[in-house]
């Protein structure tokens, strides 16, 4: 059985797998091993990735940040809610969750959950992986931040679900670099300290390292509003709209 590892990021995501004992990333059909964490919902059509960023849609149905929407119930409780112009989708919240409007003020409106976007993504990176390795994917190791609360672990888990794979485990993101760091250099029992600048936080992250076992022993975080990625991200969409 076919197990891989997902890193469902915020602005970016990629997938990997083990080949010769060593973590390999898989590439996808334009020969990048990341897939732009974007999916547009496009004539009855979703497209994921590139293609999403590509595509000739309304900018209001190209939708992204599924992973700082996921699990939260009010949409004004989202750290980043102060910086919701900058969004070109819109969102609302509906039956206490946050999350996406699509075709707004139409008689095709409809609410979809930030679940339901990060499982589009999973079945691409799926489909990306059993595509490189010629059988089916089943298994699948997810990294999510440190910081992540449970109604978020309970939000990703069922996006996992959606995507029709079954969750081997959920590893917090920087425990995930301690791993491959200490598979580099075999830092042998020691304390290791691991900075995680993500989309829109930052945490230090101690570990200790006891028998090729990583346990955190301390963390904090510092929040800051929207990094360079996603004004990256907003300029890409910006190439979509029409002189």
């Amino acid at each position: 059985m076919v197990c891989i590892g997902i890193d469902l990021g915020t602005t970016y995501s990629c997938v990997a797998t083990i080949e010769n004992d060593r973590p390999l990333a898989i590439h996808n059909d334009d020969g990048r091993n990341t897939l732009p964490s974007v999916v547009a919902f496009s004539d009855g059509e979703i497209l994921v990735g590139n293609p999403a960023l590509d595509c000739n849609t309304e900018m209001a149905n190209i939708l992204y940040d599924s992973k700082r929407l996921i699990g939260w119930h009010i949409l004004s409780d989202l750290p980043i809610a102060d910086d919701r112009h900058l969004w070109t989708f819109n969102a609302d919240t509906k039956n206490n969750c946050a999350g996406y409007i699509l075709n707004k003020g139409t008689q095709d409106e409809r609410f979809i959950l930030p679940e339901q976007v990060s499982a589009e993504i999973l079945k691409s990176l799926k489909s990306q992986a059993e595509k490189y390795k010629g059988q089916k994917v089943i298994e699948v190791v997810v990294t999510v931040p440190a910081m992540f609360h449970p109604d978020q672990i309970t939000a990703t888990k069922k996006a996992i679900e959606l995507a029709g794979l079954k969750l081997k485990c959920l590893l917090q993101e920087p425990t995930a670099a301690a791993i491959a760091y200490n598979d580099r250099v075999q830092l042998g029992n020691s304390k290791l300290l691991v900075f995680d600048l993500g989309g829109d936080e930052a945490v230090a992250y101690g570990a200790a390292i006891v028998a090729n076992a990583i346990e955190c022993i301390s963390m904090v975080k510092e929040e800051f509003v929207y990094s360079i990625r996603k004004i990256t991200l907003l300029n890409k969409l910006e190439n979509l709209v029409p002189d």
